[in-house]
């Protein structure tokens, strides 16, 4: 009752413009804004960080969707919500995934601006549910606890040589956790988290053999990166989903990002190579 009193209160003390801001706010925290900016860091930044950040992430998002179906929290009255959203309630995924992708930058970069800039990211974020009536009071404060915790834990394996894993074992061993992360979850979130993993850690592996793509290029062309990139990652996204209809449901979600993730991670990459799109190294004349 306390928590739908706040909420009640909340638009109570709400404007036009105050709804506005919050409207564009949350889509900092969609799924569409995540899946611009991960690529992003990966093809124009560090491919190295950029595969890290994206594993985690995912993992995230996927230990979100999990705990939502195992709490079945309904949320707040449909008469109260300023926006649509569907599904369940407890934990908050853009509470969580605000504080997993906000805070994996600050601890990247390691300043107090980043810091603090990730801090009023997440609190805005993750108030402007409460502010459109699409979460509870207790599913934003969870979702930033767990979104802190994965962090924490994520301190302890970071300075890990993923590359010492040899490339049979490598692979074995991401479509034996990706297979195994369905069957745990095969509802929500679930086949589109584990299929999303399997496509980028192939993908990151087989690049680093193959392809030995260079992110550091020119402004122009990172422009053109950036654009094609991104416009066939979500042309596969919606051209994919007929394609691989006549599989099972859950299954045809998997098949589908992790080609999205093979894109990401190896496709695109490979194409930026063979169009030349990085900085060539500087020739020096000797006399």
């Amino acid at each position: 009752m306390a928590g739908l009193q706040f909420l009640t209160w909340l638009q109570e003390h709400g404007s036009p413009a105050l709804t506005a801001f919050f409207r564009a706010v949350t889509n900092l925290g969609s799924l569409e804004f995540y899946m611009l900016a991960i690529p992003l860091i990966y093809w124009l930044v560090d491919k190295h960080f950029g595969f890290r950040f994206s594993v985690f992430f995912i993992f995230s998002a996927y230990v979100n969707s999990g705990l939502k179906h195992i709490f079945h929290t309904e949320r707040p009255p449909r008469e109260l919500r300023l926006v649509t959203q569907e599904g369940y309630s407890f934990p908050s995924g853009h509470a969580q995934g605000s504080t997993a992708f906000w805070g994996f930058l600050a601890l990247k970069l390691k300043t107090r601006l980043a810091w603090i800039g990730a801090a009023v990211l997440i609190f805005l974020i993750s108030f402007s549910r409460l502010y459109l009536a699409v979460h509870w009071p207790i599913d934003v404060l969870g979702g930033v606890v767990i979104g802190a915790v994965l962090l924490f834990a994520y301190s302890f394996v970071a300075e890990t040589d993923l590359l010492q894993i040899p490339l049979r074992a490598w692979v074995l061993g991401s479509v034996l956790a990706a297979a195994i992360l369905y069957l745990i979850h095969p509802a929500g979130d679930g086949p589109m988290t584990a299929g999303f993993l399997l496509g980028a850690l192939l993908g990151y592996r087989l690049e680093l053999l193959y392809v030995r793509f260079q992110e550091e290029a020119t402004a122009l062309q990172n422009v053109a990166k950036a654009v094609l990139g991104l416009a066939v990652l979500f042309l596969l996204r919606i051209a994919l989903k007929p394609l691989v209809a006549w599989l099972p449901a859950g299954l045809s979600v998997v098949v589908r990002y992790a080609l999205l993730g093979l894109w990401a991670s190896l496709g695109a990459p490979f194409v930026f190579t063979k169009l030349g799109w990085h900085k060539k190294p500087s020739v020096t004349m000797v006399n």
